[in-house]
């Protein structure tokens, strides 16, 4: 098979140079071809796919036009936000970049499994129809006046940051629905790829039995650096084959998985569960008492760093209160677990907050852009960095997801 181009004009007009390619938007997606666009039917995107295998891709956009002026979101795979909107003036031109990491269902771990003989993830709900688990790398472009001329796309060896969780943290393609995995990337420097492997429904014993962390293992690298989230699912009596209980199970399974980290070359970070939405009195309550502790005295017992994020969504929700918080949810506010744009994006800027410091040892710089917001006096939901033009219509989700 021929290599593909490595650059994509879509602006009429740009002509094509060595290893370049003008593409129309009557091109959709080819397998033959290797490129063309997916868009959502009915969405409010631009979606160019590439044929890509797994690893990881530096992604140089241009941006702006000479005729009007332009504003313009990057999203990646299923719906990752890279950047902040990119606004320009007529007349201004802008070129971005940024990292994105691709990965299929296999799990190479050995000469025989590269071969073809590979055991796969258990895919789930619509994986199978996403564009996380495919042979392509999709850049999805949204906004009120998007304009991209061009798309370079060149495949590197970056450091990774990967995510291991569940609804909560996994990138969510449904249309109300978001959580701070996907809006992570735009918090760090366009160097880091970000690799999120949550996925609805995720408990420590199902990420194993279902082979992710098996997957996730075998993408990791010495100097990578892993975030772990779960709770919300690990607690469920009512699934006896994956509960574990928050005393003794729990604090097992963390410094396992911890484990298996470190004996990579990699670094661990150890998250305590988002709170869910649960109004007493003006407070929140704790519906994942003992499961946040656990994570809390894993991580000092094993002197890794640690993001109680129970305790600052906690703060997020008290400060915005019981009538604007639902602002920050899914499902209309009718949700009191999943987040939408809002509340995923305030979430993932304090986690970059943490990752981002220096005292952290990690050694993650945050964006060039980067500005910490503060939890006790989040922005306003109404008005606050994504307007609704910015955020890409995708699928509806295909069943009610877990965790409330």
């Amino acid at each position: 098979m021929s290599p593909l181009p490595h650059r994509f004009l879509l602006t009429p007009g740009l002509q094509p140079s060595e290893g370049s390619v003008a593409v129309t938007p009557d091109m959709t997606y080819e397998a033959s071809r290797g490129y063309g666009f997916t868009n959502t039917p009915n969405g409010n995107e631009t979606a160019l796919a590439v044929r890509a295998g797994p690893g990881d891709y530096r992604v140089r956009v241009t941006l702006g036009s000479k005729l009007a002026p332009s504003r313009t979101s990057l999203w990646a795979e299923d719906r990752r936000l890279m950047l902040a909107p990119v606004v320009l003036k007529k007349g201004e031109i802008r070129t971005v970049e940024f990292t994105v990491n691709v990965r299929d269902a296999s799990v190479v771990t050995s000469e025989q499994d590269a071969k073809g003989k590979a055991p796969k993830v258990g895919l789930r709900g619509d994986e199978d129809i996403g564009r996380t688990w495919d042979d392509r790398l999709t850049i999805a472009f949204s906004g009120s006046a998007p304009c991209v001329q061009s798309v370079e796309v060149t495949k590197v060896s970056s450091r990774r940051v990967l995510i291991a969780g569940d609804s909560t943290v996994t990138d969510q393609a449904g249309t109300d629905y978001a959580s701070w995995g996907q809006m992570l990337p735009r918090f760090l420097s366009d160097d880091i790829s970000v690799a999120n492997h949550a996925r609805s429904g995720e408990t420590m014993k199902s990420f194993v039995t279902s082979l992710r962390w098996d997957k996730l293992l075998s993408e990791l690298r010495a100097g990578d650096v892993v975030l772990m989230q779960f709770g919300h699912n690990d607690q469920k009596k009512q699934w006896p084959r994956t509960y574990v209980d928050a005393e003794k199970a729990y604090p097992a399974w963390l410094k396992a998985f911890a484990a298996d980290v470190e004996a990579k070359g990699a670094q661990v970070v150890l998250i305590s569960p988002v709170s869910r939405r649960s109004f007493e009195g003006g407070k929140i309550t704790n519906t994942l008492a003992g499961y946040d502790d656990a994570v809390r005295k894993v991580a000092g017992e094993l002197g890794v760093p640690f993001i109680d994020l129970t305790a600052r969504t906690k703060t997020l929700y008290e400060a915005l209160g019981p009538d604007l918080s639902p602002l920050a949810f899914g499902n209309s506010g009718q949700d009191k677990t999943h987040h939408n744009a809002y509340g995923a994006y305030q979430i993932a800027n304090y986690v970059a907050q943490v990752l981002t410091n220096p005292q952290s040892g990690l050694g993650l710089r945050p964006a060039a852009d980067f500005k910490a917001f503060d939890p006790s006096h989040p922005p306003d939901p109404r008005a606050y960095d994504l307007t609704p033009a910015d955020w890409p219509i995708m699928r509806e989700a295909p069943a009610k997801i877990s965790g409330n």
